[in-house]
């Protein structure tokens, strides 16, 4: 099975006409199974389904979200239309705390998190297709420093990798490679 993670975006909300996402934080989702909208109109699922079928192999899904209410219910929302589609393996996700634009701790913690998670499946793949935001960028840099491949699918289906450009040398610690007399 090939290992992908993605950023729970919060297309899925809009798409299933959810209007309180904090009631679905813990609540059954049994009943909305049958409102999951096509696998091409939620981005996570659309880069699920092309990469699988590029690759011709069955993709594991992971969500990353954030610990706000609509991050988590978007996050088991597009897990449940991932098995009700059968577009992906739901593997399941978690939640990064305090994840906001200045807040040096939460964003430490989604690298750390999603730089072990990649290590742990191999490498993989990294999609940055659910829309530009934070968590798409630093998705995209945890895969550079995981070996993963960075892909982005258009809406008309096309998949892209995301070259990884070295514009500096790392220290190993954070996943540079070591210099060929450092050995």
């Amino acid at each position: 099975m090939t290992y992908l993670l993605a950023a729970a975006g919060l297309t899925i909300l809009r798409k299933m006409g959810v209007d309180n996402p904090a009631g679905l934080v813990a609540a059954r989702l049994d009943k909305y199974g049958d409102r999951c909208p096509q696998p091409s109109q939620v981005p996570e699922l659309h880069a699920a389904e092309v990469l699988g079928g590029r690759l011709g192999a069955r993709v594991g899904l992971e969500l990353v979200a954030t610990d706000t209410p609509e991050s988590v219910a978007a996050a088991r929302l597009i897990l449940l239309c991932a098995r009700v589609s059968g577009a992906a393996e739901p593997l399941g996700f978690y939640t990064v705390k305090r994840f906001a634009p200045g807040d040096y701790q939460g964003v430490a913690e989604f690298l750390r998190l999603a730089v072990e998670r990649l290590r742990a499946a191999g490498g993989g793949y990294v999609s940055i297709t659910s829309g530009f935001n934070l968590q798409v960028v630093y998705l995209a840099l945890a895969g550079w420093l995981a070996g993963a491949k960075v892909i982005y699918v258009d809406e008309g289906g096309n998949l892209f990798e995301v070259p990884h450009v070295e514009i500096c040398r790392l220290p190993h610690e954070l996943g540079g490679a070591a210099a060929e007399g450092d050995q």
